[in-house]
């Protein structure tokens, strides 16, 4: 197969998808898989869902347009898939199941009866997961976010073109700096920098790399992929599990990942870093706090004490005044030293200070004899840059672990949601089969289509009919061809419309809304909608038209209701008589809901079996009391025979005579 060979792709599509995937073998590749999501990306969804479908048509030699031959049975499938697609919870799913189309190819439609048995039995097994899979998005990268706070210094020319076209200039502020007071300046700009080339005299806050490698000078860079896309990679990693525990699927390679992102999620392991976060938070208050109860209880001890002069003390006194400073400053020594004393220990408790950070707290609160007591603010700034610093290492060395183990698993992840994604097309066929209690269809060969417990897809709560035309033998009643009879509002159409349904979903390989359906594969559906009045002449010759297609050769199933209306009665008796005989001709099956039955079948070349949704009468409101099942071989009375048979039975007198003799004329007719 060739990109132009499917239909739909000209040279501007073909040239898109080589363009994004990076030749025609990738391309075609991804449309045989299917990658919806690549394709999407490449081609926009619409056209992205229309080229799956026609490269599976060319596979199987499937048209997806032949199989639905008039509008209304395009309504009827569209219906149908977008109830199915109510059940996808991931966009993958929703657009895979968009490419799906009834056919009449055999292979084509064994291929999903497979995949709907797999279907099926991974839904049961699974139980309900869909929370876990509305989580699962396909994996985003944006665009690199600039690093704050750290930064790569080169020691030469060379380093510093080296570092750009290695491309850490998206990530990272590079500088140059050849000489050491050049190093100083850049180094104190920043909480950490790492140096490519000798540094020189140590200083705080630097490292010289070790590696070149993006995990180790911007981890970030790696880590970012997955912190945006955590939620749906830890539904994938929940939803993972749950496979594998079950013995559902298994997935190789995923120990490293799974363990990587636990600790990258899991702020337990970064308990060291939350630490510092902590004290940064509350250093300046708990601060204010102790240095306001150290100069409450300064106050009060030094209101309770006194100061004593001795004999020289007082003489010396009278000749040196800064002398009683000196002999207050002696004495209150012991108290100024245990109250500032007290505030840093209450600070270092407060915040659970470490080893060189407490030793700060002796400069911050000096130890000298004045009231009130004041703080080093330059001192504070300093621990302040202390501890950021300090944070950057731990946090810098943390996330360079992480993303070592994470720098090359972005594809693992990616097949994995992508794995998971292609299992949530599975989950919504099973899903969608079990929320309406599908059953897998039996394929015949002879034509004939057959159900019991048939249930309208688009009625709440409906009552279950069965049918059978041709060998469907559900019950054993042959015929290819019938008219159905019945009351107005009886259920003709929704039957008609349920034969669809069931035709559809049958030809895409889906189970159907029956407890047990036989049925041939057929190469068209014809559904003809009631038509709303008689005619014009144009637009009944438009209706012949698409009516002359029924006497091909194709085996097929045409379904049609009231075509009468599209013009005189006896004229509309004679031609459905003439297509009832073609479709006997040619093996096809057909259901035709009329009023017209016994002059159908006066014309009728051959037996044209006529069956009857009956209604037992009336309630006392007017609404029939009926089974939604035909009767076979039935002409089932109309909703003015029912009436009149009511009112033949409710009145007395003329009335009631008068009521009888239209009653008689309606029975005289089925005779």
């Amino acid at each position: 197969m060739r990109l132009q060979d499917i239909p739909g792709v000209g040279p501007r599509l073909r040239e898109r998808l080589v363009s994004h995937f990076g030749s025609e073998e990738m391309a075609l590749r991804a449309i045989a898989d299917e990658d919806m999501e690549d394709l999407r990306a490449a081609i926009g969804e619409r056209q992205a869902i229309a080229t799956v479908r026609a490269a599976r048509g060319l596979r199987y030699r499937a048209s997806p347009e032949s199989f639905l031959a008039t509008d209304e049975a395009e309504r009827i499938y569209r219906a149908v898939l977008n109830r199915l697609a109510e059940h996808a919870n991931t966009i993958y799913a929703k657009m895979r199941i968009a490419t799906l189309f009834p056919s009449g190819s055999t292979e084509l439609i064994n291929e999903m009866r497979s995949i709907s048995m797999r279907a099926l039995d991974l839904r049961r097994r699974l139980g309900d997961v869909r929370d876990l899979l509305r989580r699962i998005k396909p994996l985003r990268r944006r665009e690199a976010q600039r690093i704050k706070g750290r930064a790569i210094v080169a020691r030469s020319p060379e380093e510093l073109a080296r570092a750009r076209s290695m491309g850490f200039d998206r990530f990272l502020d590079i500088h140059l700096a050849e000489s050491p007071a050049e190093m100083r300046d850049t180094a104190s700009s920043y909480n950490h920098v790492i140096v490519l080339g000798d540094p020189g005299a140590p200083l705080p806050g630097v490292e010289v790399a070790e590696r070149l490698d993006i995990w180790y000078i911007a981890p970030e860079a790696v880590l970012s992929f997955y912190t945006e896309n955590r939620d749906s990679l830890e539904a994938a990693m929940e939803l993972a599990a749950m496979l594998e525990d079950r013995g559902i699927e298994q997935f190789e390679k995923l120990d490293k990942l799974r363990e990587a992102l636990r600790r990258l999620f899991n702020e337990t392991d970064s308990s060291g870093i939350s630490r510092i976060d902590d004290v940064l938070r509350r250093l300046p208050s708990a601060i204010d706090s102790a240095l306001a109860r150290a100069n409450i209880e300064l106050r009060e001890r030094i209101e309770a004490s006194s100061v004593t002069l001795g004999g020289p003390d007082l003489l010396r006194a009278l000749g040196r005044g800064d002398l009683i400073r000196d002999v207050f400053e002696m004495q209150m020594q012991g108290i100024f030293k245990s109250v500032i004393s007290d505030a840093r220990a209450r600070i270092a408790a407060d915040l659970s200070l470490k080893g060189g950070e407490a030793a700060w707290l002796e400069e911050i609160i000096p130890q000298e004899i004045k009231y009130p007591i004041e703080i080093n603010h330059r001192a504070l700034r300093q621990l302040e840059l202390e501890l950021r610093r300090k944070r950057e290492e731990e946090a810098l060395g943390r996330r360079r672990e992480i993303a070592r183990s994470l720098a090359s698993m972005d594809g693992i992840a990616a097949d994995l949601v992508k794995r998971l994604m292609r299992l949530d097309f599975l989950y919504a066929i099973g899903s969608f089969a079990i929320s309406f209690d599908l059953t897998m269809p039996e394929l015949i060969d002879a034509p004939g289509i057959g159900f019991r417990d048939g249930r309208h897809l688009f009625i709440e709560n409906p009552e279950p009919v069965s049918y059978s035309l041709g060998a469907g033998g559900i019950p054993e009643y042959g015929e290819r061809a019938a008219i159905l009879s019945g009351v107005n509002s009886g259920g003709k159409t929704s039957l008609l419309e349920l034969i669809a349904q069931i035709a559809i979903l049958a030809h895409m390989g889906l189970p159907v809304p029956a407890s047990e359906c036989r049925i041939s594969i057929f190469e068209e559906l014809y559904f003809f909608a009631k038509s709303s009045g008689t005619l014009s002449a144009g637009a009944f010759e438009s209706t012949m038209r698409k009516l002359s297609a029924v006497a091909t050769e194709k085996r097929k199933l045409v379904l049609a209701d009231e075509m009468e209306a599209i013009t005189e009665p006896g004229a509309s008796a004679r031609i459905i008589a003439s297509i009832l005989d073609m479709i006997h001709e040619n093996g096809s099956i057909a259901l035709f809901v009329s009023h017209l039955a016994d002059e159908i079948r006066r014309f009728s070349m051959t037996a044209v079996r006529v069956d009857g949704i009956e209604a037992e009468g009336l309630d006392e409101n007017n609404n029939l009391i009926l089974s939604r099942s035909p009767r076979y071989n039935h002409l089932a009375r109309s909703t003015p025979e029912l009436i009149l048979d009511r009112l033949v039975r409710t009145t007395e007198g003329e009335e009631r005579t008068f009521y009888e003799s239209l009653l008689s004329r309606f029975r005289e007719n089925q005779t």
